[in-house]
């Protein structure tokens, strides 16, 4: 395991919305965001899907790296370079090398984040590695995320929604200019949302920086969709050309990322990428914790959906593939819409384990959630450990739904080692 300790402790510095530390930690590394060609991602949800759709369909062709956050289980899931994470010895490297360098920024009150030096190591590691290309998730927001410093081929917008309202805005109108910030001038843009007033201010962002704007809610036709627990089939018809999706993802919403996909991967189309490259890489795909069944007796779903929304989609696709009505585990963050969440989460079952997710800091007490679920479910229950409740689920139902936040699905992930990797070994 790399020694992290004082990665980790920079996240004390909290969470910055601002490029200028990131812009001179970079420079002062040699800008090695520059020598590679990128993808951006933002999104409310579905951004890690598209990431790792869109590093797939890449390594089809290309030396490619993948930047998302944050980590299951460890870090160097983080960063991704064909295929392998970043090495141990990588990590540990880069902080004694530039270790100094942040504690000298320190005494000028411009030392960079946890997730601002996370970047930078990400992006060095790139450049080095001899990535042609990587696929950059952003972190939060968009228009003020450290990841915001490069100037992508194409940038992707999965959707939009209500979160992070207390920094990113409390309206769909200004989440939507935040994370239209990732829109560079002339260089195309991709909306996954179909809500009409979010796809009007889009657009009008790329207008106004004379980007080419593509929307799957004009776009992209989704038709013989077919869908079980085994994965998902369908044609998709773009203005490009028909595909023939086949996947083993789950869920309605994967559906939507998957043509989110599909129209910027067709952007990168005079590079070389061509239609069997884009349905192979999304063949190829698997999105750890995202609807993923890890047990079959008992049935086992992991889903980090962690926001109404999100929720609202996993009941959705949740009822129509897997008709059993699951016991719930639920871990949260304290900075989350918890009421709608657990709403949208009653209505698809009324048994429910509260438990605590692995984030010391920002973890929701579960005894909380129980209040506040109060009326909602018929039976309800708190077993703070998140091993002991998983444990106690799996002895005493025949389905469970394990959600809430990563920091809970990724517990679990270590428990059964099940794979990390956003593909098919």
């Amino acid at each position: 395991m790399p020694d992290l300790d004082f990665l980790y402790e920079l996240k004390r510095e909290g969470i910055k919305l601002d490029l200028e530390t990131i812009r001179s930690f970079l420079k002062t590394i040699g800008d090695p965001q520059n020598n590679f060609k990128s993808v951006h991602v933002a999104g409310t949800n579905g951004k890690g899907s598209v990431s790792c759709m869109l590093y797939n369909i890449l390594k089809q062709k290309f030396r490619v790296g993948l930047y998302t956050s944050p980590h299951l289980v460890r870090f160097n899931e983080r960063i991704i370079l064909k295929d392998e994470f970043i090495p141990d010895s990588y990590i540990d490297g880069f902080m004694s090398r530039y270790k100094p360098l942040i504690v000298n920024l320190a005494r000028e009150n411009r030392n960079p984040t946890f997730y601002e030096t996370t970047t930078a190591m990400a992006f060095n590691f790139f450049s080095e590695g001899g990535a042609d290309f990587a696929s950059v998730e952003v972190g939060l927001g968009g228009r003020l995320d450290a990841t915001n410093v490069i100037i992508p081929e194409v940038s992707v917008i999965t959707s939009i929604g209500y979160e992070h309202s207390d920094r990113l805005g409390t309206s769909l109108e200004q989440i939507s200019i935040e994370k239209g910030g990732i829109i560079k001038e002339h260089v195309p843009v991709v909306l996954g949302e179909r809500n009409a007033n979010v796809v009007k201010q889009i657009r009008k962002l790329a207008t106004i920086r004379e980007s080419e704007f593509i929307a799957i809610s004009r776009d992209a036709i989704i038709r013989n969709l077919h869908t079980d627990a085994h994965g998902t089939e369908f044609k998709l018809l773009t203005k490009k050309r028909e595909y023939r999706i086949k996947t083993r993802l789950l869920g309605d919403y994967q559906v939507r990322n998957i043509a989110t996909s599909v129209l910027a991967a067709e952007i990168l189309e005079p590079y070389g990428i061509e239609r069997g490259d884009i349905e192979r890489g999304i063949s190829h795909t698997i999105v750890p914790g995202r609807m993923e069944i890890i047990s079959s007796e008992p049935l086992v779903v992991l889903d980090s959906a962690h926001n109404p929304q999100a929720m609202r989609s996993l009941v959705t696709s949740f009822k129509k593939i897997l008709p059993e009505k699951p016991h719930l585990v639920i871990g949260m963050l304290s900075d989350k819409n918890h009421y709608g969440f657990l709403r949208a989460a009653s209505s698809l079952s009324d048994s429910v384990t509260f438990t605590t997710p692995d984030e010391p800091v920002r973890a929701e007490s579960p005894n909380k959630l129980l209040q506040k679920s109060k009326g909602m479910f018929r039976r309800a229950r708190v077993i703070a450990d998140p091993v002991e409740a998983y444990r106690r689920a799996r002895e005493e139902f025949e389905s469970v739904l394990v959600t809430g936040s990563i920091y809970l699905t990724g517990i679990i992930k270590k428990i059964e080692g099940s794979s990390l990797k956003p593909f098919i070994s």
